[in-house]
């Protein structure tokens, strides 16, 4: 079975203008108050949190995801419309939750956008044998200046690979997996991993067929055995598929 990665379009003319989002709306301040939905890190949210809300460029078009650039109030979600929420949640009952976060443009407000926010992963899913992983780590004599030695790590398992990441956590290090490979027997439609560079979100052929016969927009479905930097190469199979950025 082939498994694409989710991710937001990089071609102009799908999104209408570049970048998409023109200004973001905070409600609140967003250093001292703890219900700002930044203060949640992958966890599930118990409360009513303050979003922010994105106001679109003029020649912006409303896609099913809206590339807001991972600006405050959007760290580590995706914002995508209550079409492609009922798709995905029909595909996936746990680990995950939607809030509400309407989008602006014009002086009209779009209220059926979602913050989708994740609070458990499917790690098991991960062939760590095979998959590429790499530790970016900081040279022995820090300084503020020095760069940082890659390495590449030869792990077995999820409890070996987060021994790095405990690790390279309080040095600001990082570890991650470059190139994915997945177990032979992941039956899961959609699932979400961390510590995969460039994606978190992740479906099945079958999945991604339905989003597209679905007519959703912003949308890109990067194949799981190109890494980023094969996949958004200069005349590459992203360019092929979906046009230049």
């Amino acid at each position: 079975m082939k498994f694409y990665s989710i991710r937001h379009s990089l071609n102009k003319k799908v999104m209408g203008h570049y970048p998409q989002v023109k200004d973001v709306i905070y409600n609140c301040h967003v250093w001292d108050n703890p219900l700002f939905i930044d203060r949640f890190h992958f966890e599930k949210i118990n409360v009513k949190p303050i979003v922010a809300n994105p106001i679109l460029h003029p020649n912006s078009k409303c896609t099913d995801i809206i590339d807001t650039k991972s600006a405050m109030g959007f760290s580590f979600r995706i914002l995508i419309s209550g079409k492609l929420k009922g798709i995905l949640e029909r595909n996936k009952n746990n680990g995950i939750q939607f809030i509400q976060c309407s989008v602006f443009k014009g002086g009209n407000e779009y209220s059926d956008y979602w913050l989708l926010n994740v609070f458990e992963f499917n790690h098991e899913h991960i062939d760590f044998e095979k998959s590429i992983i790499s530790y970016e780590k900081q040279s022995d004599d820090y300084n503020v200046s020095s760069k940082r030695e890659k390495l590449y790590l030869d792990l077995s398992n999820l409890s070996e690979f987060m021994k790095y990441v405990e690790i390279a956590k309080p040095k600001a290090e990082m570890v991650g997996i470059e190139k994915l490979f997945l177990n032979n027997n992941v039956s899961d439609n959609f699932f979400i991993l961390r510590y995969v560079f460039g994606s978190k979100y992740f479906v099945t052929e079958t999945l991604k067929q339905e989003i597209e016969d679905a007519g959703c927009t912003g949308i890109e479905f990067q194949p799981i055995e190109l890494s980023y930097n094969e996949w958004t190469a200069s005349g590459g199979e992203r360019e092929k598929i979906y046009g230049k950025s």
